[in-house]
């Protein structure tokens, strides 16, 4: 039986994507490269790494990739001190009061950095709805491996088969899936593989449409 949810939150409880996308196109602009929308789909998930030698095959190595990483965050960052907003995915917000309402423990399993996720859940009111927060910070190795899935369980003092997940990307649904959870997929940018088609429990257009399996999810 399921007793606690756990969610991501770029990409799945917040839209920062697409700010995403437009500071690492403003950063590649100021050496002269374009940086697209499908290199951007290509990374979606990806670790840092992994990206890295993506964008530094892309370009042929002719961008600095830690000038380029370096300058994305210091736009982000200007972005949110200067009153920027990040909007909730649809039905995010709900669904984090819905299950919090019913009794759930809460966690969250971010690839991004601990005073981000911080910043950007206290920002938008749900912070407080957590009682346990994983982000790259405390973990070795990133999505897909399933070890930040695997440290949220150990801190909840469950057992995987206990958690329900939820994930936008390729790279996170597999590392939950490979924790041994189960895991529902509502993709942003990019659509799920056939690995986690197979062996994910249910894929949403929206969180706004979880509710009608609300039975079969928490079983």
């Amino acid at each position: 039986m399921i007793k606690h949810v756990i969610f991501d939150m770029d990409g799945l409880l917040l839209s920062t994507e697409p700010i995403y996308f437009q500071c690492y196109k403003k950063a590649a602009a100021q050496d002269g490269f374009n940086f697209t929308f499908e290199l951007f789909e290509m990374c979606v998930g990806m670790s840092t790494a992994d990206s890295a030698k993506l964008i530094d095959n892309y370009f042929k190595g002719k961008l600095d990739v830690k000038k380029l990483y370096r300058r994305t965050y210091e736009l982000f960052e200007e972005y949110i001190r200067n009153g920027g907003d990040v909007d909730f995915r649809p039905g995010a917000k709900e669904a984090v009061e819905f299950f919090h309402q019913r009794g759930f423990t809460l966690a969250l399993g971010s690839s991004n950095i601990r005073r981000w996720v911080d910043y950007l859940l206290t920002k938008k009111g749900v912070r407080d709805f957590f009682s346990v927060i994983v982000t790259s910070d405390d973990v070795a190795k990133p999505k897909p491996d399933p070890e930040i899935y695997l440290t949220v369980a150990q801190h909840l003092n469950a057992t995987p088969g206990e958690c329900l997940s939820f994930e936008d990307s390729i790279a996170g649904a597999t590392a939950a899936i490979v924790a041994g959870m189960r895991v529902c997929v509502v993709p942003q940018i990019k659509q799920p593989d056939s690995f986690v088609r197979e062996h994910a429990f249910k894929v949403y257009h929206s969180l706004k449409d979880i509710y009608p399996d609300m039975d079969e999810l928490v079983s």
